[in-house]
Order: C-alpha cells, then sequence, then structure tokens
C-alpha cells in the first residue's frame, strides 16, 4: 500500500487577521506615497538581508540552549557594539538565562533602521517578499530538526541562506502558508535570486514605457509623432499587429491597447522566465516592487493633467519617466 502523503500546513486568516491586515495595508500605503520609490525599494531588500540574519542567529541560538561564544565574536564582526548595548539593557543577576535573538533584532531596528520614520512600509512589503516568506520557513524547519538531533556543525549564514534559497519542498510542506505563495516559492528555485532581481528591473523600466505611451494608445487620436516613432523602434511590429486587430474589431475598449502592449513586451522580451517556468514568480516580485505601484499613480495623475490641457505636447519618454521615478504624493486618509 502507498502511503498517503502528508498534507501542507495551510495557513487561513481569521476575521480579527484580516481586518488587521487591512489597516496595515493602509498604512503601509500612506507612508509609502511620500517616499521615492528607490528608498523605499532599497530599505526593502536590506531588511530582508538583516531578517535573515536574525534568523540564522535564532536558530543556533535556539538549538544551543544559549548563546555560544563563537557565535558572539560573529555576530559583533557583523553588528558592531553588538554586545555592550546588551550588557547594558540585560539585568545584573537573573535566574533566567538571556535569550539573545530579540536584543540583536532590537538592534538591527534602532542601528540599521533607526533613522527610517516608515519602517511601516518597509514591513509591509518585505514580509510579502518571497525570500523573506522562503526564509521563514526554513528557519521553522531548522528550529525543529535541529532541536530534535543536533548538527555536527551549523552552517555559515551563507550557507544557511545559499540552503534557503534551494528550499526542499519537505521545508514548504511542514510550514503554514497559503499554497499560491508555496507554488512561487517552489517556482523561484528556478532562477537565482540576482537574475531575478535584474529581470524584474527590466520588465519595470517596460512598463513605464507601456504607461509612457498608454495614454496616447488610448486617445482615439493619431498617434504623435514622437510616440510612434519610439513604438517602432522599441516594439518593431506591434503597431502593424495592434493596427489589424483594431480593424477587425472596431468596438474594442481604449484599454485592450494597452494590454495588448503590456502582452506584446512580455511574449517578446521575456520568453526566457516562460520557457524556464518562473514567468509567475517574476510577476508577483514585480507587483511588490516599490517602482511599479508609483509608475501607475504617476501615470493616473499625470493623464488627468493632461487631458485638461486643448493641445498638450507629449513628452518624450526620458522625460516623463524622470518624472515618474520622483513622484511622491499624500494618500487621503479615506
Amino acid at each position: 500500500m502507498v502511503a498517503a502523503s502528508k498534507p501542507h500546513k495551510l495557513w487561513r486568516p481569521s476575521e480579527l487577521e484580516r481586518r488587521v491586515g487591512q489597516t496595515a495595508r493602509l498604512t503601509a500605503e500612506k507612508e509609502a506615497a511620500h517616499i521615492p520609490w528607490p528608498q523605499l525599494d532599497e530599505a526593502r531588500e536590506k531588511y530582508v538581508d538583516w531578517e535573515a540574519f536574525v534568523l540564522w542567529v535564532r536558530a543556533i541560538e535556539h538549538a544551543e540552549g544559549g548563546f555560544p561564544e563563537w557565535l558572539a565574536k560573529i555576530v559583533d564582526k557583523r553588528c558592531w557594539g553588538f554586545s555592550k548595548s546588551v550588557e547594558k539593557r540585560s539585568p545584573d543577576h537573573s535566574d533566567v538565562p538571556p535569550v539573545f535573538w530579540p536584543h540583536l533584532e532590537r538592534w538591527v531596528n534602532e542601528r540599521i533602521f533607526g533613522e527610517i520614520c516608515w519602517m511601516n512600509a518597509v514591513g509591509y512589503y518585505a514580509a510579502r517578499d518571497l525570500a523573506s516568506l522562503r526564509n521563514h520557513a526554513y528557519w521553522e524547519y531548522c528550529e525543529g530538526q535541529w532541536k530534535r538531533s543536533k548538527p555536527a556543525a551549523y552552517p555559515s549564514f551563507q550557507e544557511w541562506r545559499k540552503a534557503s534559497e534551494r528550499c526542499i519542498d519537505q521545508v514548504l510542506g511542514e510550514c503554514q502558508m497559503r499554497d499560491e505563495k508555496r507554488r512561487l516559492i517552489k517556482l523561484s528555485r528556478r532562477v537565482s535570486p540576482r537574475t531575478l532581481r535584474k529581470v524584474v528591473d527590466r520588465y519595470i523600466e517596460w512598463e513605464a514605457f507601456a504607461y509612457w505611451a498608454r495614454t496616447a494608445l488610448e486617445s482615439g487620436c493619431p498617434l504623435p509623432a514622437s510616440v510612434e516613432r519610439e513604438l517602432k523602434r522599441a516594439c518593431p511590429g506591434f503597431l502593424e499587429v495592434d493596427a489589424a486587430v483594431r480593424a477587425a474589431n472596431p468596438k474594442e475598449e481604449p484599454h485592450f491597447r494597452f494590454n495588448r502592449m503590456i502582452k506584446w513586451i512580455e511574449d517578446h522580451e521575456f520568453t526566457n522566465a516562460r520557457k524556464r517556468g518562473w514567468f509567475d514568480v517574476l510577476l508577483y516580485q514585480v507587483r511588490l516592487h516599490a517602482r511599479h505601484a508609483r509608475v501607475i499613480d504617476y501615470w493616473h495623475d499625470w493623464e488627468a493633467d493632461w487631458e485638461k490641457h486643448s493641445s498638450p505636447k507629449y513628452p518624450s519618454f526620458a522625460q516623463w519617466k524622470k518624472a515618474a521615478d520622483s513622484y511622491t504624493f499624500e494618500l487621503d486618509d479615506g
């Protein structure tokens, strides 16, 4: 008889958790709105990296039942002044052995991110990063495995992080997680983190180009010469395909042209991600990127302003992109 496979631990949020999550999202979006996107995205990536280091330290301390001297030396080398800060906070006499990882977490928040007053936004988006979700799953797995059977030697932080990137199915199966996130993390093993970051950046650059052209495409008027010229240069063949489809469907909604352009870009510029099976991972990480939301926000405001003028000159892509990348705004509470 074939043994039945162990079911995944599936996390389902309670009604309270959903309300709290909605509040956290709104708070994060309000903070993020007035921060230039490069700062926000850099802080998010840095937060995920430091969070991984804390998880590695936490797993070892849990397995050891204490904070070994060799680990303290590694932490002090990376976090100068950590031991002294712990000594100041710790009581002189206590029957309870000190737990160091919360002090390390506090040290990181104060010393690395202490000057950032928009940490709700950083934490919210970092927590949804596939790397963060995967690192938490691997940390839970290591804590369980190492507590049952202490390893002869612990992996270095770099080794631990590499093992997390290759996260085996057993690790993900034992962690409470939405099935869709579990699926994406498995697919993410097909691409290196460095390559994924580069392709995400390239996708968002193309997305910005598409939003720049969107208003002209959907206006119902002949394309401005500058837009037509750029589209022919960057997307050879797209305008011919678009014209043929529109001729066959003269009553289609204007936004179909924009959707068709996005699909053309994906089909021509990101074929490798499709072939190797990590295209959904790319889209997930794109939608998490601070620039993705900022480009869309800027396009909405810019289009409304552009349509107020009777015969405005269409900006070049370079001009439009520069304005979009420096765009910030205040998000209303409502």
